[in-house]
């Protein structure tokens, strides 16, 4: 095997262990830190319920704070929906598509009513459970009890909360300090309560029955007690049954086929967006497509420029003309490209009204015909074009006038000058091949750039790109949009810094990765 073949096998055995690297480090951020889904959902529910949103009673809109906590039940199916209930390594693993996760499938009426005897324990088991649940509420409520895993608690009033607070200030504080953290704190909450026989439902603390306090109503006691044993065994058995069946059935009776299989990012599913509520892998192309649309044409259109101007720059090396450009491109780069965009749509859009105001297509682009619409883009992306280009205009430029111009000294070219061979063929046949060397070893890393966009030209212009979608995503914490968008990109660079690479090594002979010196 050649140095050159060894080396890039190399490159390429280094793309998987790069890519879990990134990905695994940003999951794992991405699960930790404050302010996910489950606490944004606590947020939205307490807005919504302080506006009112959720029907106003007679309660005026007046809300307690029971109402905006959120139960054990709830709090594990938003777990689980987001998929925090598991480690961080079995959901990350889940998320790659390496490790089998559950599928519910909610079975339809007709199913059932067909295979009516095979549901119909599940259904009897249901009805048991709601029933039993029914009358221990209606029989422990008027003494404000309430039931917690099992065991029976007892509501405390202010008068013994405060009393709590006195005797047991450290311990009240922290409980205090768990509950303003929202449902994120809620499993940590109740098990810290519980090494004291506490617990928290209904927005108050309570205690759990001791003996002695069992002890004074032994009927009640009894006939509570009894009531728990029989709901949990009626759950048990039904969950049993279920499962023997491949189904599950939940609180409220619904009942679901469940199913194991490896669904993630391999199998290219990328989840469905919190926000935008659609698959994120359609979502992502369609607004890939519209940056790679300005990228591309600004990156091609930058080279068609800037080359040129390039090469032009250093055969009047010294001249007015080479000061009077390299002030203009100096001056551009000293812009950033969404204040060039800014002073644009404000001179030639808003006072002069020449180009649209934002946006990459018409709006009545379907009813254009073929000439129309094409002319039409062309208007709307002239200005968006133009703060892609200005970033790398003066770069481009410079670079190539440097290269050419350090190529131009070179032993070979006085050689080739010396032979009586035409400037224009020196220049352009021999000079000008490797003064494009660094640029064109660029092109690998161009292509991430076109992937992602620019989020503040893509805000200024109101285009809905992959740069103004990643913003939008990394503030309202949509993560399978953040981890898909990390996915691509990560993957387009690894392969594009090969492709620079690879590219490098076509252009010029001289360079062989991987050889003996």
């Amino acid at each position: 095997m050649s140095g050159m073949s060894a080396y890039f096998l190399r490159r390429l055995m280094l793309v998987p262990i790069t890519f879990l690297a990134i990905t695994f480090m940003v999951y794992a951020i991405l699960r930790v830190v404050p302010g996910g889904p489950i606490e944004q959902a606590e947020t939205a529910m307490k807005m919504a319920a302080m506006r009112g949103e959720g029907g106003g009673g007679a309660s005026g809109g007046v809300v307690s704070e029971g109402d905006l906590q959120l139960d054990a039940k709830g709090l594990e199916e938003l777990e689980e929906y987001y998929a925090l209930d598991r480690p961080i390594l079995v959901g990350y693993l889940q998320w790659l598509g390496l490790w089998q996760r559950s599928f519910k499938t909610r079975l339809p009426a007709s199913t059932m009513e067909k295979h009516g005897e095979a549901f119909k324990p599940l259904k009897e088991l249901f009805a048991k459970q709601r029933e039993r649940e029914t009358e221990l509420d209606e029989y422990i409520v008027p003494k404000k009890h309430v039931v917690f895993r099992g065991r029976l608690y007892r509501t405390l009033s202010d008068e013994e909360v405060e009393k709590l607070k006195a005797d047991e200030k450290s311990f009240y504080n922290r409980a205090e300090a768990l509950r303003g953290g929202g449902y994120g704190k809620l499993d940590e909450l109740l098990a810290f309560l519980e090494t004291k026989g506490h617990t928290y439902a209904n927005g108050k603390y309570c205690a759990v029955l001791t003996e002695p306090e069992l002890a004074e109503d032994k009927e009640y006691a009894a006939k509570a007690l009894g009531l728990i044993s029989a709901i949990r065994a009626a759950g048990e058995k039904r969950e049993q049954i279920a499962a023997e069946h491949g189904f599950e059935i939940n609180e409220v009776g619904l009942i679901y086929k469940v199913e194991k299989r490896l669904s993630g990012i391999v199998q290219l599913d990328f989840g469905r967006s919190y926000t935008h509520n659609e698959p994120v892998l359609g979502l992502i192309g369609s607004k890939m497509e519209i940056s790679i649309q300005f990228g591309l044409i600004g990156y091609l259109l930058t080279w068609l420029v800037c080359v040129p101007l390039g090469v032009y720059k250093a055969i009047k090396h010294h001249s007015f003309f080479d000061s009077a450009s390299s002030f203009v491109v100096f001056l551009g780069y000293s812009m950033p490209g969404f204040v060039v965009c800014m002073l644009l749509l404000v001179g030639v859009a808003v006072n002069v009204d020449w180009l649209p105001l934002g946006g990459y297509k018409p709006d009545n682009i379907e009813q254009l015909d073929y000439l129309q619409a094409f002319l039409g883009r062309i208007r709307h992306m002239m200005i968006p074009i133009i703060g892609y280009m200005i970033g790398s205009f003066a770069t481009m430029t410079i670079l190539m006038k440097n290269s050419l111009l350090e190529n131009l000294g070179a032993d070979y070219v006085r050689t080739a000058f010396a032979k009586g061979l035409p400037e224009k063929r020196v220049i352009f046949v021999h000079a000008l091949r490797n003064s494009l060397i660094p640029i064109t070893a660029g092109i690998g890393h161009a292509v991430g750039i076109l992937f992602a966009g620019s989020f503040l030209i893509e805000k200024v212009c109101n285009i809905p790109g992959m740069g103004l979608m990643g913003y939008e995503a990394v503030v309202q914490r949509d993560y399978p949009i953040i981890l898909a968008t990390l996915v691509i990109g990560v993957v387009i660079r690894l392969f594009g810094n090969i492709l620079s690479d690879i590219i490098w090594a076509m252009i010029d002979p001289r360079i062989r990765f991987g050889a003996s010196t």
